[in-house]
């Protein structure tokens, strides 16, 4: 087993309130998007998995099994501090009641979180508004990490001596 890519700064960034943006291609190189519900470190960091809604997600959900490619741009709203993970070996899953924890946990945590920088809590609110018939789960393994700030280092690998 390689070593992790996510070290603990990088960890403790996509487990805070970030905004969740997932992309893909599909065979004919046209792009795909969704945004994300909540993200999980496996144990050993070899893996992610992120939440998003089903019917949003239907193209990326083909496309990333197609392609077996993901990339994910998690962003901090108050500073607009952003990393990009991409990675492959993307496996789908169903939601489970304890992943929906994890996604209301994620929620409320993103909620406040944009409620601070001036937001309504009710468009807050709808913004995040989930249920746990529409979730899917996408899991992949980390193969890499880029800077994603606005600025001189964005699109620049992550030095992970220094994470």
């Amino acid at each position: 087993m390689s070593p992790p890519l996510l070290h603990d700064n990088i960890v403790a960034f996509i487990e805070r309130e970030v905004a969740i943006d997932l992309a893909s291609v599909s065979a004919g190189h046209h792009p795909s998007s969704c945004r994300g519900f909540a993200c999980r470190v496996a144990p050993d960091r070899q893996r992610l998995t992120l939440f998003v809604r089903r019917e949003e997600a239907r193209q990326l959900l083909q496309d990333v099994l197609v392609q077996d490619a993901i990339a994910v741009v998690f962003c901090l709203p108050e500073t607009e501090a952003a990393i990009q993970i991409k990675g492959r070996q993307v496996a789908l899953s169903a939601v489970s009641a304890d992943d929906m924890l994890d996604v209301q946990r994620y929620r409320d945590a993103f909620i406040d979180g944009i409620v601070r920088i001036g937001h309504p809590r009710p468009f807050a609110e709808a913004y995040m508004a989930v249920e746990a018939g529409q979730m899917a789960a996408i899991s992949f393994q980390p193969d890499a990490v880029f800077e994603q700030t606005p600025g001189p280092r964005a699109g620049q690998p992550v030095d992970q001596e220094a994470a």
